[in-house]
């Protein structure tokens, strides 16, 4: 069956038009629809035609939605196709906007990876692993991840993990210095840094420990787990008191030191 367009009028919206076909609307079109197919009044159009012009018009309409997604920030192929599928586009229509947008450099899963990693090492507290994460969870190919990472920068790294075991450290002031160093790593290594990383900073960072420091807190906690098991025989208590203190990261020696004192007074 042929169809004849009878009127082809503007429509409010910039760059979009309604088609007439036979005295009737039939579907509105972009400009650049319109220009691709050459359309004009008394253009005669069989089923063939038609359903080409269709096509190309949800085309340029799954284009522009992700166009307009792209507009408010970089996103990845994976995150342009899931907004057009959200938007019921058929998966031949999503291949050919995202492939246009491609072709554009409006998509680029390695530039979205190099200036995801680098706005995360200036923003973010975040180590390698977990921008790694994020780039997987965005499902960009593993091999554009570890291009963009040949980019990774090493030394903003250690300047913010020097920072971060800092900030650590001295927060877990009253753990012994064992322990402080081991909620340091885990901290860290939580955020996705390198075991190797992260001693180099530790070793540029902490201080040598401070026994007579050490020893306070120890005595410190003692006094609040003597008093926890106070209700124990002395030597059973004694003993939970060692098995307690122990595993916050102290040695026999210092533990038997202040049990003694404490005993002792």
């Amino acid at each position: 069956m042929e169809l004849t367009i009878t009127s082809i009028e503007a429509q409010k919206r910039l760059h979009r038009f309604n088609l007439y076909l036979n005295q009737k609307f039939a579907f509105g079109i972009s400009e650049e629809t319109l220009l691709n197919f050459q359309l004009h009044k008394g253009q005669v159009l069989n089923e063939e035609t038609l359903a080409e012009i269709k096509n190309n018009e949800h085309i340029n309409q799954a284009y522009q939605t992700g166009l307009n997604y792209l507009s408010y920030q970089m996103r990845s192929c994976a995150e342009v196709e899931a907004r057009l599928k959200s938007k019921e586009y058929t998966e031949d229509v999503i291949a050919a906007a995202i492939e246009k947008l491609k072709q554009q450099k409006l998509l680029n899963d390695y530039q979205f990876a190099l200036a995801y990693l680098r706005t995360m090492q200036k923003t973010s507290d975040k180590g390698p692993y977990e921008i790694k994460k994020k780039l997987q969870a965005k499902k960009i190919p593993p091999e554009l991840i570890e291009k963009a990472f040949a980019e990774y920068d090493t030394i903003s790294e250690q300047e913010l993990l020097i920072k971060l075991v800092e900030k650590y450290f001295h927060h877990y002031h009253n753990s012994s210095f064992k322990e402080r160093i081991n909620k340091t790593k885990q901290r860290l290594l939580a955020k996705g840094f390198d075991h190797a990383a992260i001693e180099t900073a530790i070793t540029a960072t902490v201080p040598t420990k401070d026994t007579e420091q050490e020893y306070q807190t120890l005595q410190k906690l003692l006094a609040k787990v003597w008093q926890k098991y106070h209700t124990l025989p002395l030597e059973i208590r004694k003993q939970k008191c060692k098995q307690f203190l122990f595993r916050k990261g102290f040695t026999f020696n210092d533990i038997d030191q202040a049990l003694n004192e404490l005993t002792d007074d």
